[in-house]
């Protein structure tokens, strides 16, 4: 049985490949038989320096505004770019697929019409050979605009959806609000693959740097656009973290007697930034031991790695929390969006999410000593992947039921 799964695996965000190989492996686990082929959704072929035709060519465009995502225009020239350039890379990847699965990171999401555009433009392939479709654990964004409502509406209807599931229960309120009974079944909650890190890259240990006497805090460093355009809160423009606030962030956390490991997702406008903001006559005023830089991560792999080695994690992105969790490491989320807040009501730790308004570095350094001196609790823990992974047993169960000839039958009827 072929399955081929849809997200954006090869992306730039590595923690989104996290995600993706998550999902492969609890697939793997239990139907150790079948043939697994990703199907990227900016076409792009492996992790590194590769293009996605659609987000670079659309961001020459003018500002998306609102209105512009609903511009006829606009969205001509975004379909015409998909059938050129990813459309080819859909049908060939897709080409003999059994099932095709649709999960892995935050897929139903409009940012510019980028996710809608795609994913409409993959399934309208499922569809048309007949492939049953799976959604498993997806995050759903809050604010579609009309057209990408109706991108999203058009990519499921009519598919036979054998497996719908979303990664918590805010999603879920948003898929009921997104969809109606007629668009698509309620979805049930599957919580993120990338809770199965741990297991999935096992206890390998290739960090940056071994443990030390001082606490080790890793500093998630994020370019302001990422987070502003992920965000759904008003006025995240004026809110969103700075240079300067990053650099307070390190001096406070320096000021409870840790270390600090600067990192990023390993995307390079993220390294370009943390740079920016860290330039070396900055650095020269620490010690080596007092304020590191981090390699760029260049897998999924590099990216758990490091994370598992700190004995704390800062960050803005949910999924770097996620992991920070997976691996045990205490971790400070920074929110400007409800999606990191769920999460730390799902792991049961509101305490340690922290924002948006008026949090300053001091209240951050705080923050992580106490998560460090609470832990995370083994049981509770344990209870988490438990659940995550007997939501793989039962996809895998419902995964099984579909009979490879079914859609050459029905193709053929």
């Amino acid at each position: 049985m072929k399955i081929v799964l849809v997200n954006a695996k090869f992306g730039a965000d590595l923690e989104d490949g996290v995600a993706a190989e998550c999902l492969e492996y609890g697939l793997r686990q239990r139907l150790p038989e079948i043939d697994i082929v990703n199907c990227d959704l900016a076409g792009r072929q492996n992790f590194g320096r590769n293009t996605d035709g659609l987000r670079s060519l659309a961001g020459r465009l003018p500002t998306v505004t609102p209105a512009l995502k609903n511009n006829s225009v606009y969205i001509h020239i975004l379909a015409a770019l998909v059938r050129a350039r990813l459309l080819p890379h859909y049908d060939k990847t897709i080409n003999g697929a059994d099932i095709a699965l649709f999960g892995g990171g935050q897929i139903l999401a409009d940012i510019n019409l980028d996710n809608p555009m795609k994913v409409a433009a993959a399934a309208s392939i499922v569809r048309n050979r007949n492939v049953p479709i799976a959604i498993h654990a997806v995050g759903v964004g809050a604010n579609w605009s009309e057209a990408g409502a109706a991108l999203y509406k058009e990519a499921f209807a009519g598919a036979d959806i054998i497996w719908a599931s979303v990664r918590d229960a805010l999603s879920d309120r948003r898929w009921r609000r997104h969809f109606d009974a007629n668009d698509l079944p309620p979805p049930r909650i599957s919580l993120d693959p990338a809770m199965l890190a741990v297991k999935t890259y096992g206890e390998t240990n290739t960090g940056p740097a071994p443990r030390r006497n001082r606490p080790m805090i890793g500093l998630n460093v994020t370019r302001p656009s990422a987070l502003i355009a992920q965000a759904d809160i008003g006025g995240a423009e004026q809110i969103a973290p700075d240079a300067e606030f990053y650099r307070r962030c390190a001096e406070a956390i320096l000021a409870k007697d840790c270390d600090v490991l600067l990192f990023t997702n390993g995307a390079p406008g993220d390294e370009s930034y943390l740079r920016r903001c860290f330039p070396q006559p900055y650095l020269a005023r620490f010690s080596d031991q007092q304020i590191q830089v981090a390699p760029q991560s260049r897998t999924p792999k590099d990216l758990v790695a490091l994370i598992r080695n700190c004995d704390g994690v800062v960050s803005h992105r949910l999924n770097v929390c996620i992991i920070a969790y997976s691996c045990r490491v205490p971790h400070v989320g920074l929110s400007l969006n409800a999606e990191l807040d769920s999460f730390f009501e799902v792991i049961d730790r509101r305490d340690f999410v922290l924002g948006p308004d008026n949090v300053q570095p001091d209240d951050i350094a705080s923050a992580i000593a106490r998560a460090g001196e609470a832990s995370i609790d083994n049981n509770a823990h344990a209870a988490i992947v438990a659940r995550v992974e007997s939501e793989f047993d039962a996809l895998a169960t419902q995964l099984s039921k579909v009979d490879p000839g079914q859609k050459y039958r029905a193709a053929s009827a």
